[in-house]
């Protein structure tokens, strides 16, 4: 019976950078993989093709948009992935020369006056939106489902983790393997060992993350790529490998 990995991400490159060895590997060993987008991706800087990232600059929502789908979808065509997008507000975009805040009212700057979605840090508290994304699960019919760590201080990365621990709650999906990927290169948490109990090793794949990750060329930077090559190496090292990536398990149970 055929696998299928599912990884459920606040961002394009969040999948690649925790997970892509992961998801490489599954791909290469005769399994799908399917990659949850949550967000629209409107926001953020965008750094220019030569690499330079003193020279970033900040885009309107729809251009921005458009260059991380671009390049998410470079990224899951390398291994044979399929993107669903969610199409989630983040919780501030460029416009006008200046950051907007999402809120609940309408938002100004996106081309032709269209009415947003909810912000994804509302969509996280919602029914209706969990009810959503439990029915993708379902439908995806995953064997395993990676996403954003709890501890992570993100806000959209943890938002997205609320998302999803709900919707794992939804008796169809009643024993599929949920794991956390570690935290951001931002966060407090990613400088220690929450006792992650799942480490894969990703040696023969970690090429192909690195490839992976650079498909996010308008977010990657030479200090992120030397992030990920040490994250890979410290937790090869935990497990006699070369390179590894971590995950902590969630258990579902009588216990409350």
């Amino acid at each position: 019976m055929k696998k299928n990995l599912v990884a459920v991400c606040a961002h394009a490159d969040d999948a690649e950078l925790n997970a892509g060895g992961t998801m490489a590997k599954w791909a290469a060993e005769g399994g799908s993989v399917r990659i949850i987008m949550a967000t629209n991706n409107c926001s953020g800087y965008l750094i220019p093709e030569s690499g330079d990232e003193s020279a970033k600059v900040r885009l309107p929502p729809a251009e921005t948009a458009e260059v991380r789908r671009r390049e998410q979808t470079a990224a899951a065509t390398m291994i044979g992935a399929d993107v669903v997008e969610l199409g989630y507000w983040q919780r501030h975009y460029w416009y006008d020369g200046r950051v907007m805040d999402v809120g609940y009212e309408a938002m100004p700057g996106y081309p032709g006056g269209l009415p947003r979605e909810l912000c994804i840090l509302i969509a996280a508290n919602e029914q209706k939106d969990i009810k959503r994304l439990a029915d993708i699960l379902v439908e995806s019919k995953p064997s395993a489902v990676l996403t954003q760590a709890p501890f992570d201080i993100d806000p959209e990365h943890h938002a997205v983790c609320t998302l999803v621990w709900q919707a794992m709650a939804d008796e169809r999906l009643k024993g599929v393997p949920l794991r956390f990927w570690s935290p951001s290169s931002g966060s407090a948490g990613g400088f220690f060992d929450p006792n992650y109990d799942h480490v894969e090793d990703i040696s023969h794949y970690f090429d192909t993350k690195v490839e992976l990750c650079g498909c996010h060329a308008s977010q990657m930077t030479a200090k992120r790529r030397e992030i990920v090559r040490k994250r890979a190496a410290y937790w090869g090292a935990k497990i006699g490998c070369k390179y590894a990536e971590p995950f902590r398990s969630a258990h579902w149970g009588e216990i409350y």
